[in-house]
């Protein structure tokens, strides 16, 4: 329908109960609800099929192979065993995470059985909802789910504030989709990614590969764009004070609410840059990187601009954007990797934000006792880090006076977390990784950071391949009593490894080339040392082995892993310098020869 006929229509009142004139925008809401409605009748016609009666398609259906015990699948579409069972909130998110696994439609007779459960009111306020919502947005056909929730009622019922935007239309030449469905659209350009082949997809691809919780992306473009159909004069506003009531109804962690409100409070910066800017401009660079704080939300930002953009039209995401979406990305990521150890915190400067914020977490804090621990410590501490975590590295710090390294082991979603504290020893890094190693554990992520004093924070994320510490819960102290040992230089971990490591037998299906760079020019101080590996048990000890052989201390280190591949940063020192060209040489010929 041409802009001309929207006009005319929207002037004669057509469609509309009293045949007044409205403006073309609310016009062609009512048209899009209308057309809603119309096509769910499809529903009803395609499930017709006179061959076949509805009884044989149902005992077709025990052998359909993604039949269950609450739900048939017959001819592409979900019925229900009990029609009743919707009403148990456990079974109508299964439902809905049902479809999104497997992108199958609803049947008609179940998709008034839900309207029918959500017509009773069910009270949702004590169920874990995010647990619930963050198992439909990892899933492939996320957006078809999400569609139907919305469609049915549900998705408003859980969040009124996404009426604002239900066929909200933005009338221009620009936007093919209402809100609510650009919404959709960009959730499913993400998803997307991870089937894609082109060269410019696999690109954002690797990206979303090496993200920790995808579920905090999705939860965002979803919520992005409320605001649009609020009264806020700015439209990124009415998001945020949305988001705020969703995420206290979400229950959502005090990081995972940060993102998220970082992501879209910041979901125009990255195409703002892109057009206004020179981002070939290294103060351009630096500026950009110094909003966005930290690799994880540079990534997190990427995904979201490259899918907000394409969910315009299709046409939006042109190859010359795409193209400098990309370079600002590896600018800033290189960037954000290189500036590290250059950028410490220093607790005279009072502009540092966060110590703002985390005095104001914890009053009873010593103001110059919390200087001390946090001065020399890199600024990436500070933005990745919660006010509440690093509180409790602090106390962790004022118990370190009694001589024992201070150790927590904390189970996440999925992974453990170990938190270490001590005063800094040689080897001491390499003792760590090969003390988990021993014990089986995969290593996913690390960090190693050092204050001006000497303590060292390290920080491991590691998973449990043989489900050691999942079914000996009473594993954990034993664990933690033999890290404290390898710190204190009680184990020898070269015996321990050789008596207890295997490594895998099979060969890898993946491929990966292992390269070494090795740049003085990075750091005022450090060596910089990028590792790119073929991932596999026991590779982190083996390059802190190698570096401990050849005299290097490490000043810094980020481990991180994306798929099969090890992406290994570490800043180092030998006898207190810079790694001379010879000694530079030799680092990374024999890092090779050990990778």
């Amino acid at each position: 329908m041409t802009y001309e006929l929207q006009s005319e229509a929207a002037a004669a009142g057509i469609g509309l109960k009293e045949r007044v004139e409205t403006n073309p925008a609310e016009w062609m809401r009512q048209y899009f609800r209308h057309a809603r409605s119309i096509q769910r009748l499809d529903v009803l016609f395609d499930e017709i099929r006179p061959a076949r009666s509805g009884l044989y398609r149902l005992f077709e259906s025990r052998k359909s192979r993604l039949s269950n015990a609450d739900f048939s699948v017959v001819d592409g579409r979900v019925f229900l065993r009990q029609l009743s069972s919707v009403e148990d909130p456990a079974i109508l998110f299964a439902l809905f995470e049902f479809i999104a696994r497997h992108g199958l439609k609803l049947s008609s007779e179940t998709e008034r059985c839900v309207e029918s459960a959500l017509a009773k009111a069910p009270e949702f306020g004590k169920l874990p909802l995010w647990d619930y919502l963050r198992q439909i947005l990892v899933l492939l056909h996320a957006g078809k789910a999400l569609r139907a929730m919305h469609r049915l009622g549900l998705l408003v019922y859980l969040f009124p504030e996404f009426q604002a935007i239900d066929s909200l239309v933005i009338r221009d030449y620009f936007h093919r989709y209402t809100v609510d469905e650009h919404s959709f659209v960009a959730i499913e350009n993400i998803h997307a990614l991870r089937a894609s082949t082109g060269d410019l997809e696999r690109r954002f691809r690797d990206i979303l590969a090496g993200v920790e919780h995808p579920e905090l992306l999705f939860l965002a473009i979803l919520f992005h764009d409320v605001g649009k159909g609020m009264p806020a004069e700015n439209h990124l506003d009415g998001s945020l004070s949305a988001l705020q009531s969703i995420s206290q109804r979400l229950q959502l962690e005090p990081a995972d609410r940060e993102m998220v409100q970082f992501l879209v409070a910041n979901h125009l910066r990255i195409s703002e840059t892109i057009m206004r800017r020179d981002i070939f401009d290294p103060g351009v660079v630096q500026e950009f990187c110094n909003a966005i704080g930290t690799t994880e939300k540079l990534r997190l930002l990427t995904l979201l601009t490259y899918a907000d953009i394409k969910a315009v039209n299709p046409e939006a995401l042109t190859p010359w954007k795409a193209e400098m979406l990309w370079q600002l990305y590896v600018s800033s990521s290189n960037y954000l990797t290189r500036s590290v150890d250059d950028q410490r915190v220093h607790t005279q400067n009072t502009a540092e934000p966060q110590l703002a914020q985390i005095t104001a977490f914890a009053h009873d804090l010593n103001p110059d006792s919390l200087g001390k621990f946090l001065e020399g410590f890199p600024k990436r501490y500070l933005l990745t880090h919660s006010p509440s975590e690093i509180v409790s590295h602090y106390h962790a710090h004022e118990r370190l006076k009694t001589g024992e390294a201070q150790i927590e082991i904390l189970r996440r979603n999925g992974h453990f977390e170990l938190m270490l504290l001590t005063l800094d020893r040689p080897a001491l890094f390499t003792a760590v990784v090969g003390l988990l190693s021993s014990w089986g554990m995969d290593i996913l992520k690390a960090e190693a950071f050092a204050n001006q004093t000497g303590v060292v924070l390290d920080t491991f994320r590691f998973s449990d391949r043989f489900c050691t510490l999942d079914m000996n819960p009473g594993e954990i102290p034993r664990l933690k009593r033999q890290l404290r040992d390898a710190v204190s230089g009680g184990i020898n971990i070269s015996d321990l490894m050789e008596k207890k490591f295997q490594p895998p037998a099979k060969s890898p299906k993946v491929r990966i080339e292992s390269r070494v760079h090795v740049d003085n020019s990075a750091s005022a101080h450090s060596t910089l040392l990028e590792i790119t590996a073929q991932d596999r048990p026991g590779l982190l000890y083996d390059i802190g082995s190698t570096l401990t052989e050849l005299g290097c201390n490490i000043e810094v280190a980020m481990i991180d892993t994306q798929g099969h591949t090890a992406l290994d940063v570490f800043y180092l020192t030998r006898s207190g310098d810079k790694l001379a060209p010879q000694h530079q040489n030799e680092l990374r010929n024999a890092l090779l020869a050990q990778l």
